[in-house]
This record gives C-alpha cells, sequence and structure tokens, in this order.
C-alpha cells in the first residue's frame, strides 16, 4: 500500500503515462495503415487521458515545466477542454468498433447530438473560467450537465455491448468495468476528503490499466478477425476463378471434339453420289459449320463479362470492403454459371434468358453505386418458361446500353426493356430503350478516345440471327433508332427493336430442328 500511495513519486505513475503515449502512436499507425475510425478514436483518447496525467507525476523530465508558471497556465487552458473531449473519444470509440452506427442508430445520435448540443455552453463557461479562474460556472455545467451524460451515455452503451454476440465484447465490458469502478472509488475519496487525493491516485492508474489492457486486446482481436476474413473471401474467389477456368476449358475441349467429329462427317459425305443427298448433306454441313462459328463466338464473349465483374470485385477488395465483396462474387459466380451453361445451348428459354440479363444488369448497377433504374415489362399471357430464344442474344445489346449510352450520362440513368407478343400469331417483339446520351454522342466520344476499342457485338448478333432466320425459315431481325425531342431534336436515347418467331419445343418445326 505504500508502494501505490507513493506511485507519483516512484515511476508507477510514470509507467502509465508511458503506456498511453505508447498506445496513442502504435494505433495511430494503425489507422493510418488500415484507416478504421475505431484507432483513431482510441489513439486520441489514451493522448489526452497521458496529458492529463503528467501534472500529477513528480520527479520526471517534465514534472517541472508543470510546476512552473508555464505548465499551471497549460493546466488551466487544457483542464475542462480535455474532460469533454476523453468523454466523447471513449464513446465513440466503443460505438464504432461495436457496429452501433448500424446495429443501434439511435445511440450514435443520441451521442452525436448530445456531446455536441453541449459543445457551445460548456466551452462558453471554460472561456469565462480562463479568463476569470474565480469562476465556477465550468464546475458546475461538468457536474450537472457533463458528468450526467457521460453516466447516461457509459450505461446505455454498457447495455448495448452486452447485448452483442461477438467475442470482443467480454474485453470491451471488463475495460469499461475496471474504468468505471476506479472512477467510483475515486469520487468517492475526493467527497470524503472534500478536494482530490492525489495518495488514492493509484486506483485510477490500475483501473486505466486494465481498460487499456483490455481494449488493446479487443482490438487486436477485431483485426485479427479482418484478416481471418479477408483471407477467406481471397481463398472463395480463388477457388471460384480456378471453377470457372476449369468449366471454360471443358467447354472448349467438347468444342474441339465436335469439330473433330464434323471434319470426319465432312470426309464421309464425299463419297455420296445423289444430287438430292449430296444437297441436303451439303445443307447440313454449312449448318454445323455455322452453328461451330457461332459457339466460337459465343465463347469469345466470355472474357468480356469477366473482365468487368473482375474489376468490380478488384475495387472491393481495394477498399477492404468485405461484406460488398462476397455479396458481388456471389452474384458474378452464379452470372457466370448462366452465360457457360446457355453458351453451350442453341436456343434457351426466354425466362431464362431474362434472369441473366437481370443478373447482368444488377452487377452494372452495382458499379454506378446503385444509380441506375431497370425496368422490365412484359405481357402476362406469355409464356417465357416455354417460348425459346437464342441464348445470350439480348447481352449485347443491353451492354451498348450501359457502356456507351448511360456509362457517361449525367442525373438518372434508366433502363427499360419491353416484350410484347401476347397474341398466338403475333411475333416476338422485345424493345430495349434507354436515356442515354444517344449514338452519336458515343460516337463522338469514341474518336476522341482512340485507345477504346470496336465492339463486335452487333456484328456477332447480325450473324446469329441471319443463322438462325436460316435454320428455323423464320424472319429474326433488329433496327436501332435514336430517340430524339420532336421540337428541340435534343437526343433522347437509343432503341433496339427485335422481332423474332414464337419458337416453342413442342412444335414440329423445332422437333425437326432439334
Amino acid at each position: 500500500m505504500d508502494f501505490f500511495a507513493e506511485s507519483n513519486q516512484n515511476g508507477f505513475g510514470f509507467f502509465v503515462v508511458s503506456v498511453l503515449f505508447y498506445l496513442f502512436v502504435f494505433f495511430l499507425i494503425q489507422f493510418f495503415q488500415h484507416k478504421k475510425r475505431f484507432y483513431l478514436f482510441y489513439a486520441l483518447y489514451a493522448l489526452i487521458t497521458g496529458i492529463t496525467l503528467m501534472k500529477y507525476v513528480d520527479g520526471v523530465f517534465f514534472s517541472d515545466f508543470f510546476n512552473a508558471p508555464a505548465g499551471r497556465i497549460f493546466n488551466r487552458w487544457f483542464h475542462y477542454p480535455s474532460q469533454w473531449m476523453a468523454s466523447i473519444l471513449f464513446i465513440l470509440f466503443i460505438a464504432e468498433i461495436m457496429g452501433f452506427k448500424k446495429d443501434h442508430p439511435k445511440f450514435v445520435k443520441f451521442v452525436k447530438w448530445g456531446y455536441w448540443g453541449m459543445a457551445p455552453l460548456y466551452f462558453t463557461l471554460w472561456v469565462v473560467y480562463v479568463f476569470n479562474p474565480r469562476s465556477y460556472l465550468i464546475d458546475y455545467c461538468e457536474a450537472f450537465v457533463l458528468l450526467p451524460m457521460n453516466l447516461i451515455a457509459f450505461i446505455w452503451g454498457f447495455g448495448l455491448v452486452v447485448k452483442q454476440n461477438r467475442i470482443i465484447k467480454w474485453y470491451i465490458l471488463f475495460g469499461m468495468t475496471s474504468l468505471f469502478i476506479s472512477y467510483l472509488i475515486i469520487s468517492l475519496y475526493s467527497l470524503k476528503a472534500k478536494t482530490a487525493n492525489t495518495e488514492t491516485l493509484y486506483i485510477f492508474y490500475v483501473g486505466v490499466l486494465l481498460e487499456s489492457l483490455m481494449f488493446a486486446l479487443a482490438i487486436g482481436l477485431e483485426q485479427k478477425m479482418v484478416y481471418v476474413q479477408k483471407a477467406h473471401v481471397q481463398k472463395k474467389y480463388i477457388d471460384q476463378l480456378e471453377e470457372n477456368q476449369s468449366i471454360k476449358e471443358s467447354i472448349n475441349k467438347a468444342l474441339s471434339d465436335e469439330l473433330v467429329q464434323t471434319k470426319a462427317e465432312i470426309v464421309g459425305l464425299s463419297t455420296e453420289a445423289q444430287k438430292e443427298r449430296s444437297e441436303k448433306l451439303a445443307i447440313k454441313v454449312e449448318n454445323k459449320i455455322a452453328q461451330l462459328r457461332l459457339e466460337a463466338l459465343r465463347s469469345q464473349m466470355n472474357p468480356h463479362f469477366i473482365f468487368n465483374a473482375l474489376n468490380s470485385i478488384k475495387s472491393y477488395f481495394i477498399e477492404n470492403n468485405q461484406e460488398k465483396a462476397i455479396y458481388y462474387l456471389g452474384r458474378f459466380s452464379k452470372l457466370i454459371r448462366g452465360i457457360l451453361e446457355s453458351s453451350r445451348k442453341d436456343l434457351i428459354t426466354l425466362e431464362e434468358e431474362m434472369n441473366i440479363i437481370k443478373m447482368y444488369v444488377e452487377i452494372e448497377s452495382d458499379r454506378f453505386k446503385n444509380g441506375m433504374e431497370y425496368v422490365l415489362e412484359m405481357d402476362k399471357d406469355i409464356p417465357a418458361h416455354i417460348i425459346v430464344v437464342p441464348s445470350l442474344l439480348l447481352q449485347p445489346f443491353v451492354e451498348n446500353s450501359i457502356w456507351h449510352g448511360l456509362s457517361t450520362q449525367a442525373g438518372k440513368k434508366k433502363l427499360t426493356i419491353k416484350i410484347e407478343g401476347q397474341n398466338p400469331s403475333d411475333h416476338l417483339k422485345i424493345t430495349i430503350s434507354d436515356n442515354g446520351i444517344g449514338r452519336q454522342a458515343s460516337r463522338a466520344k469514341n474518336i476522341q478516345n482512340p485507345l477504346k476499342g470496336q465492339s463486335l457485338g452487333l456484328s456477332i448478333i447480325k450473324d446469329r440471327l441471319d443463322f438462325f432466320s436460316k435454320k428455323y425459315q423464320g424472319d429474326f431481325n433488329f433496327a436501332i433508332s435514336d430517340l430524339k425531342d420532336e421540337k428541340s431534336g435534343k437526343p433522347l436515347g437509343t432503341e433496339v427493336v427485335i422481332h423474332l418467331p414464337k419458337l416453342m419445343p413442342e412444335t414440329d418445326q423445332l422437333e425437326k430442328n432439334f
């Protein structure tokens, strides 16, 4: 007890102050490395607490300063602002590391409005005290405004920490309890002696040490959990890329085997002599080669999807946004699976095609920070789960609308897909429209940017629709037009209209072609 009673002279107090300054430097460096605000809050809290305790330590290099007139003036200027700053930094640290801003926004609002609301009155009375040290108004404000505010915020925050389902809460609770008990005991001694008793200051030293140890352990555990989660996300990301590569290699191998088989069929056909048979076989070979060319063209579209999506995932890793990266990776994986499965088929249902477009638009919309509106209008009587359309037909049009029309459009961005043809005899009419900058402005931007490559999407679609027109004896076509204001001629966007025959698996025509 004699050792603790003389803690201001025997080096124990100096040790506590040194620990606080070490924590300030360490966690300030952590803040600049990881950009997490709870590092900054705790670093500043440790700094202010350490400066506050320096005036009580004797026999060290800074003791003479605090005993000199300059030190007493500094203490008069620093004492009361430090009480307010230490209080709000302590509460903000607890709220930030426990995630109260997301889970308990009312508490965060109470803290911000409470402390900043009292700040004008508190600092006005502090200015009065600086120029008139005999004024005790600041003491009344601290006793009847700041301390009750601290007590309410502490108890409320303590209760919210108890409800949290996180491992670090036990360290936070123990640290808060240690500091509260030390404050309470010191306050009781001071009330009994009617003045601050430096001989019992060791109680506060012990409380600060325990609180610093617990909070440092909590911060270290939180940092470890972030690293573990980041490593898990990166491993999942790498596994998904490996799986996608494996799927792509499997499809390429299937295409190669099919090409070899087709070559063998062509060699066998050279022995056929009948004219009618030769013509039918020639048409079959032509369709087969066209289909293989179509598969090759579709396989070239996959890297473009993957490149765009991986850039977005990369940006979230750079921003250390783990939750967003996991969500984006899941959507990306589902989209890639849909594209790879659809690329192996000649025709897919309209419902499958629109599901792929929906996932693609959601991913691209995330690039605009959800600043793009997507609207799908479809006649109710259209059996989207039965009608089949050429696979991956709409994606290049949607991609052009987003990248060439909406990406540089200021203000509200809107993409609309309208599907008509509810009467059985009608063709399927699909209209894709946007409120982008228009084709003329887009071409001007491309001329100014010589590094931007020319898209092959439209030429690929034209080849595909020509192929389907021959194969299914139907009219597959599309037309692109500019939307303009009738009076001013101002561009209002671009519209693509696609006409397709209604193809269904149970028709005789499809049974023959399938």
